[in-house]
C-alpha cells in the first residue's frame, strides 16, 4: 500500500499539464501485460508491423562513481492491426515509447478503451528534426477528446512579447504546436470556449490536457 501511494505521489509530481486524478493511467493497470494499439496522431489510423521500443531510466543518486542506473529497455512489434502486447515489467511511470518513424512519447499518455485495451497515438517525425509538440485536449467531465474545436494558444516570447495563435483540434482532439513556439513558449496558456483556462508547460512529457467546464451558479455548464 505504501509503495502504491509513493508511485501515485510521484505521478502527480511529474506533470502540471495533466493532473493525476484526471486520467486513468496504464501504469496502475493490474494485468500481467497490457495490449496497446498504436495509432497515428494525425490520421487516427493504426500503425501496423512497426518495431517499437520502450525505455525508462532514472539516475540513482550515489556517493561514489560509477553509479548504477535504474533503467530498462524493452522491444516489441505491432501486429497488422497496430496492437502490441507490453509486459508489466516494462510499464513504468517514465517509460518512453518510440519507433524509427515516430517521435518519442510517454507511455502514460495512453488512453483506455472499453475493450480493456489501451491506445497510444504517436506523432510522425519531422524530416527536419523539429517535431511539432502534440497536445490532446479532453473534456474533464466526460473524458472525451475535444474534436474539431477552435482553441486559442497564448505564448510569451522573451524578445517579442506576448502572441496569440488560433488552432483547431483534429478528429482525435489534437493540436500540433510548431516546434519554434514550443521552444520559446515556456509561459503559455490555452483557451477553449466554455472551459476554464489551462496553462501549458512544453517541457512536460504529458500531452493530455483535461479542461474543466465553466459553470453557472446552478452548477450547469456554460453554453458559450
Amino acid at each position: 500500500m505504501k509503495s502504491t501511494l509513493k508511485l501515485l505521489i510521484a505521478a502527480c509530481a511529474i506533470s502540471v499539464a495533466s493532473a493525476c486524478t484526471e486520467h486513468e493511467s496504464i501504469v496502475f493497470a493490474g494485468g500481467p501485460s497490457e495490449t496497446v494499439r498504436l495509432l497515428d496522431a494525425s490520421s487516427g489510423r493504426p500503425i501496423p508491423d512497426v518495431d517499437v521500443r520502450l525505455h525508462s531510466g532514472n539516475a540513482i543518486v550515489c556517493d561514489k562513481a560509477p553509479c548504477a542506473s535504474d533503467s530498462s529497455d524493452w522491444k516489441g512489434r505491432s501486429d497488422p492491426a497496430g496492437r502490441v502486447i507490453i509486459p508489466r515489467r516494462a510499464i513504468v511511470m517514465n517509460a518512453i515509447a518510440e519507433s524509427d518513424a515516430y517521435a518519442p512519447d510517454l507511455l502514460d499518455n495512453a488512453t483506455p478503451r472499453a475493450s480493456g485495451r489501451w491506445e497510444l497515438e504517436l506523432t510522425s517525425k519531422d524530416s527536419s528534426g523539429n517535431d511539432p509538440h502534440p497536445l490532446k485536449l479532453f473534456d474533464g467531465d466526460s473524458k472525451k477528446p475535444l474534436v474539431s474545436t477552435p482553441v486559442s494558444l497564448e505564448f510569451r516570447d522573451a524578445h517579442d512579447g506576448t502572441h496569440t495563435i488560433a488552432l483547431v483540434t483534429n478528429a482525435l482532439g489534437y493540436v500540433f504546436v510548431p516546434y519554434q513556439i514550443a521552444t520559446v513558449g515556456k509561459h503559455s496558456s490555452i483557451k477553449v470556449r466554455g472551459y476554464s483556462l489551462r496553462f501549458v508547460d512544453f517541457s512536460e512529457t504529458h500531452h493530455n490536457i483535461y479542461f474543466v467546464p465553466r459553470r453557472n451558479n446552478r452548477g450547469s455548464s456554460w453554453s458559450y
